[in-house]
């Protein structure tokens, strides 16, 4: 069987999803936004794609598949899952509805779709920028943010904190707490910039002009890694954010599991899942979701049709060693893992923190970090002489720490003691 994995030229999973391909001995074809080299020379393995084109790409799978059959279907990151949608239904392969895909992918939409189904939901409103904000010059810019701050009016829904936040940008980019008029104001500019650099780069879509303003809610922060089999959850991991995440920025750290939350905690993120699962609608493959918990409940934040992002998939292992990736894998094939049970103790992720922008010089501390007990590995994503950017302008991360230990608390710690070892030497812009 040829599974498509989908995937921008800028993902993490690349190599993983690669390697647990070869594993299982699968044959794969790679479908991206940009051309390969040898992509002439291996016929069937490179697919270039226009993933804002919809059905165009859709087309052109549906023609690539008639000389190398497709059986199944992979969204490696956001920006394919609609995508992946859209080629299950027009070669019957098992997928999500593109309708239950498309809320996924704006933050307004998914706050709508889970406010309407009676989910505990932060309150929310829209700064509209107006259509071709993005596109415009910058005194236009500052005239458009000057006339809609001036306008905005909770109308008693919410007050400050707030948090504001594009619609569709990952990894907390743009997302930042406003406590006051003048830090919302603030706010309002910096994400306006980012969205026109975003189109400057060549991103951006159709709702590069709004901006989502929601009341700040507060709870330590979980994270769920799931898979779903015909609109059945079945619970891979539960993850603790142990950092508080209480702004101005929104960055993520740390991963932990398994949760020490207590039972009942645990039991309502689960259900608070499933539920929003069933208002959305979907039905297949990995599912990673994001949520605040509190007296008043459980708060969804995010929730994707694919997996965790950048290499923390590489903290869980499965079964006899099962990686994440030879399980999403496996499942599109239609083959069942019994066993899910996460391999080991307790394991935990750190997204290395960009502590200031400049450019990456050097690393010391590196070989001390690695020894400490519990550390299994210590990746670098950005390469010296490479341009560092902190959030909430940057969409890179610097590189991940990965550890496993005996228990949650020692995992935690065995992360933090190797990143306290790391000297990063960044030069200022």
């Amino acid at each position: 069987m040829r599974v498509l994995l989908l995937m921008p030229t800028n993902t993490y999973h690349a190599a993983d999803f690669v390697s647990a391909a070869e594993r299982l001995d699968v044959a794969v074809t790679v479908g991206t936004n940009g051309s390969q080299a040898l992509q002439a020379l291996t016929p069937g393995s490179t697919l270039t794609l226009d993933f804002s084109d919809l059905d165009g790409a859709t087309q052109a799978i549906e023609e690539f598949h008639r000389t190398f059959p497709i059986g199944a279907v992979v969204a490696a990151e956001d920006e394919t899952t609609a995508l992946a949608a859209a080629v299950g239904t027009a070669l019957a392969l098992p997928h999500n509805p593109l309708d239950a895909v498309l809320p996924t992918r704006s933050k307004l939409s998914l706050r709508q779709t889970l406010s309407e189904a009676g989910l505990p939901s932060p309150a929310f409103r829209v700064l509209d920028l107006g259509e071709g904000f993005a596109d415009a010059a910058r005194p236009e810019r500052d005239q458009r943010i000057r006339s809609a701050t001036g306008g905005f009016d909770d109308r008693g829904r919410f007050s400050f904190p707030r948090v504001l936040k594009p619609t569709f940008l990952a990894a907390s980019r743009g997302v930042i707490r406003a406590d006051d008029d003048i830090e919302f104001r603030a706010a309002t500019r910096r994400i306006g910039e980012i969205l026109h650099a975003e189109k400057r780069a060549g991103g951006g879509n159709a709702e590069s002009h709004l901006i989502l303003v929601e009341e700040y809610i507060p709870g330590p922060e979980y994270a769920v890694e799931a898979m779903l089999r015909d609109g059945a959850l079945r619970l891979l991991a539960l993850f603790d954010k142990p950092d508080p995440m209480e702004g101005p920025y929104f960055e993520e750290t740390i991963y932990v599991t398994p949760s020490r939350a207590d039972e009942s905690s645990q039991r309502a993120i689960v259900e608070t899942v499933e539920r929003a699962v069933g208002a959305l609608g979907l039905r297949e493959g990995p599912l990673h979701a994001e949520m605040r918990v509190n007296a008043s409940g459980v708060f969804l934040v995010d929730i994707a049709a694919r997996s965790i992002g950048g290499l923390c998939p590489r903290v869980l292992r499965f079964g006899t060693g099962v990686s994440l990736e030879e399980l999403i894998l496996l499942h599109a094939m239609g083959e069942e893992v019994d066993d899910v049970r996460r391999e080991g103790n307790a394991a935990g992720v750190m997204m290395i923190p960009i502590p200031t922008a400049g450019v990456l010089r050097g690393v010391g501390g590196l070989n001390e970090a690695k020894r400490v007990e519990g550390v299994r590995e210590i990746t670098f994503t950005i390469n010296q002489g490479q341009p560092v950017v902190p959030l909430p302008e940057g969409n890179r991360y610097l590189g991940f720490i990965f550890a496993h230990a005996a228990t949650p608390e020692e995992a935690e710690a065995a992360l933090r003691s190797a990143h306290a070892r790391l000297r990063l030497e960044i030069e200022p812009a």
